[in-house]
């Protein structure tokens, strides 16, 4: 009973899906703060925690999960810097750049925003960045801005030799990187969060409605969509992209990178993004635009070395050309990679769902053990409304790769969407030893 009463305010408070975590978890972060308080009745403490703030927020501290690293999932990165350069900053050319990241956790995801920003030629003045975390121990690390080694990840780490110092304790972020990020400690769940706080042109909400029980997903979605404004646009993580965020938000359907922006009452099918990088694509079926006008506080960056978001084989700038949200689909583009799952996700992306299964069940006829391509084909088939088929393949990837996690997070969302609580459970402890052991 009083147990349950633990877990039932943390689920009130923080909209903590206890499963998420576990049982064992939860206590063993209780045992801990019982230990610090000096209790060892765990009634006794329940008493006192309900009347402490301080004491809830301090369970609270142990049972977040601050898994992160800079530039993750640098598709997203590469994505925010195409976006403003090429739409944003052409059609707001005085206005400030307003981003959020939420939750930001240690900081790595928002530093990795503003070093995003700084890379593209954009001056610190040009943009406000917010960063928001239920914890406060996060938020302290996150203001030190001193790192170890987990928490850059990867082979494109050009980023760290301009910005960080190497020091006896680890890598010392520069104070002009540090000054672009204003951290607040808050709860997305509460009524007036961010209340009167201008609306953020783009929003980073990544990993954390995983963490989260129905209701309270539900809510969070809702405070998103308040503080988005009205052309903004949200990112989630691959993981969360699907049915819940679509009934609030509509896909900008842009390859690797999970954007949204708001529906409107006109919205009859998804409109697209036009990526810069394919001049084929930059033509739009029943719309000519002239070319933006670059904003005369751009300064053009000089050629570092590329950071994730600028990895050498995705940046192709070519500042004639918009990402502009098309009424319509585009037309095909007439060069299609040769990679068939890349020609597969690229029909995906035009909308053409039929022939993208198509052409990723004739490469798995002939590639039996790849993962990728079941992961690929249960987005497309997710896309179209097969859910069983699209929880079919992803069971299929997970079989070929049981560390998989992005078949893995599909998965878990599918069972739970569809009520299927127990294997929900099953799947989210799997994830959670997964991001433990990548994490040791």
């Amino acid at each position: 009973m009083v147990w349950n009463a633990i877990e039932q305010k943390l689920r009130k408070t923080i909209g903590l899906d206890p499963k998420t975590l576990g049982s064992q978890a939860i206590a063993k972060a209780v045992r801990y703060r019982m230990e610090v308080c000096g209790v060892e009745n765990v009634a006794t403490y329940l008493d006192i925690w309900l009347c402490s703030p301080q004491e809830l927020q301090a369970l609270i501290e142990e049972t977040v999960v601050p898994e992160t690293w800079f530039f993750r999932e640098p598709e997203s990165f590469e994505f925010l810097r195409r976006y403003v350069l090429f739409d944003w900053l052409p059609t707001h050319p005085e206005a400030i750049l307003r981003l959020l990241s939420v939750p930001c956790s240690t900081g790595e995801e928002p530093y990795s925003l503003a070093m995003t920003l700084l890379d593209a030629g954009l001056p610190p003045s040009s943009f406000v960045i917010d960063a928001v975390d239920i914890s406060q121990k996060a938020q302290i690390k996150a203001e030190q801005g001193l790192y170890r080694e987990h928490s850059f990840r990867g082979n494109q780490l050009g980023f760290r030799h301009r910005y960080f110092q190497k020091t006896p304790h680890g890598y010392q972020l520069s104070a002009a990187v540090k000054e672009t990020v204003n951290f607040i400690h808050g709860n997305l769940l509460e009524p007036l969060f961010l209340y009167g706080k201008p609306l953020y042109d783009i929003i980073f909400f990544r990993h954390l409605l995983i963490y989260l029980e129905s209701d309270a997903r539900d809510r969070a979605l809702q405070v998103l969509n308040r503080l988005l404004s009205p052309t903004g646009v949200l990112l989630v993580g691959s993981a969360e992209a699907g049915p819940l965020i679509e009934k609030r938000f509509i896909s900008l359907r842009h390859s690797m990178t999970f954007a949204y922006r708001k529906r409107q009452k006109s919205d009859g099918t998804a409109r697209f993004f036009v990526p810069p990088n394919d001049p084929e694509h930059s033509t739009l079926s029943g719309l000519q635009r002239s070319p933006p006008r670059t904003p005369s506080r751009f300064k053009p960056p000089s050629q570092p070395d590329p950071s994730p978001a600028q990895a050498p084989e995705a940046r192709s700038e070519h500042p004639h050309q918009s990402w502009a949200i098309a009424p319509t689909a585009p037309s095909p583009p007439k060069r299609i990679p040769q990679s068939p799952l890349i020609q597969a996700r690229h029909l995906a992306d035009l909308g053409r769902l039929n022939e993208a299964a198509q052409l990723c069940e004739t490469y798995i006829s002939q590639h039996r053990t790849d993962a990728n391509a079941y992961v690929l084909l249960g987005e497309i088939l997710q896309g179209a409304g097969h859910y069983e088929r699209a929880g079919q393949c992803w069971e299929k990837a997970i079989y070929l790769e049981p560390h998989h996690y992005e078949a893995l997070m599909h998965l878990l969302l599918l069972k739970e969407s569809h009520g299927d609580l127990t294997n929900a459970c099953a799947l989210r402890q799997r994830i959670q030893r997964l991001l433990k052991s990548q994490g040791e």
